[in-house]
């Protein structure tokens, strides 16, 4: 378990930002409180996970909004390189409302509807 001073330092380290897409958190609002209100709610994301050896420790975090630390979860650097690089040209074939987009869009839709069966509803 993290010290209020302990988060402080990991907070910092990106100066209040998620270190995978940049958006804004907000101190207070560590860990997942509330579901319905998730901008700016933050996690401490172990650079090596624990399951590969990595220590819970100020120098093995780094700040991840929620939804990206769950979007991680336990990918790590190629897998998750390919991941973010598939997902750009998805999202380019969404705005671009190709077939191929329309059909990205009804998988991503269909997909978020199976989360909602296998997760309880404090995760994302």
């Amino acid at each position: 378990m993290f010290t209020n001073s302990d988060l402080r330092i990991i907070f910092d380290k990106t100066n209040g930002h998620c270190h995978f897409c940049g958006d804004s958190l907000i101190f207070q609002k560590y860990g997942l409180k509330n579901i319905y209100d998730i901008n700016g709610a933050w996690e401490a994301d172990h650079v090596i996970q624990k399951k590969k050896g990595g220590l819970k420790d100020i120098e093995n975090c780094l700040p991840t909004c929620v939804q990206c630390n769950r979007l991680r979860w336990h990918r790590k650097g190629d897998n998750l390189r390919d991941l973010i690089f598939l997902g750009l040209i998805a999202n380019d074939e969404i705005r671009k409302q190709s077939d191929t987009g329309k059909h990205f869009l009804k998988l991503k839709l269909k997909r978020m509807e199976l989360n909602k069966t296998r997760r309880r509803n404090t995760d994302l």
